[in-house]
């Protein structure tokens, strides 16, 4: 005699966070935030090496060629890069991941899933944190390519460089993805206000001031991570950081902002506006 057949396991959370992931990632490609992201790469990217090579016009040698060329690339990273797309990027793709299915009247239908709340909101952040890291990384090295161009040793000598300023992006653009998810949790009607307020108050403005201060500000420690000169006010008073501390306190960040975002969002009964 054969024993019925019970319910289907459920899934694990591996697979539920994939799921979402998948989802999340068709969301993405589909929508306008990507297309939106990627122009916003494409102008930064014109912007710079267009003021290299303009700053080239005339015959120049080869040493004055890489000047400027690492003129550009270290410009064009400290100031399109740090101050403008590593905030932009995880704005775009994290910001409203829980708060468009909350306005959709769609989470409802996924936290009754068997893949669960912490997966929903795991796999709507890695899609995001890997369009964003993917983005902005990939467009670090598109410029130091570009920049470089005409002086192809200069390229490969100072690649090291660049590739250390694109690890620091990184791990800016995972926590500022979990900062953003977070936001979006906790108030899925504002997390728009209230993320784009922490990025210029706490980020940005943070990064620029005097002393130990600075040190609030994850931008700053990521900069030193890229090995960027200082600015701001009173620039001589900010504190060096090392860098296994200033990786170290990034990463910790990131995996503590989502923690809170999945906490958030297990907890949290969403109401809908519409009616």
């Amino acid at each position: 005699m054969s024993e019925p057949l019970g319910p289907p396991p459920a899934p694990s959370l591996g697979h539920g966070i994939g799921v979402i992931f998948r989802m999340q990632t068709r969301r993405l490609v589909r929508g306008r935030k990507l297309r939106l992201g990627l122009v916003s790469v494409a102008l930064v990217l014109f912007a710079v090496v267009a003021a290299r090579y303009a700053g080239a016009s005339g015959e120049v040698g080869p040493d004055r060629a890489a000047e400027l060329a690492a003129a550009a690339v270290r410009d064009g990273i400290d100031w399109g890069f740090f101050h403008l797309l590593v905030f932009l990027i995880p704005f775009l793709f994290n910001a409203h991941a829980i708060g468009e299915e909350v306005e959709s009247r769609t989470f409802t239908y996924l936290s009754s899933r068997p893949t669960g709340r912490f997966a929903i909101t795991v796999g709507k952040w890695a899609a995001g944190a890997l369009f964003g890291v993917a983005l902005v990384v990939g467009a670090t090295l598109v410029l130091h390519v570009a920049a470089y161009a005409t002086e192809p040793s200069a390229l490969v000598e100072e690649l090291g460089g660049t590739l250390k300023a694109a690890g620091a992006l990184a791990l800016l653009t995972l926590f500022y993805s979990s900062l953003c998810t977070f936001w979006g949790a906790v108030a899925p009607e504002a997390a728009g206000i209230i993320s784009a307020l922490y990025l210029a108050v706490i980020e940005f403005l943070f990064g620029l001031l005097p002393g130990y201060f600075r040190c609030i500000s994850m931008n700053y420690l990521g900069q030193q991570l890229a090995g960027l000169e200082k600015g701001g006010l009173m620039a001589e008073s900010a504190p060096d950081v090392p860098m296994m501390i200033g990786a170290s306190v990034i990463a910790m960040m990131a995996i503590l902002f989502l923690g809170f975002a999945a906490m958030v969002v297990q907890i949290s009964e969403y109401r809908f506006n519409r009616a």
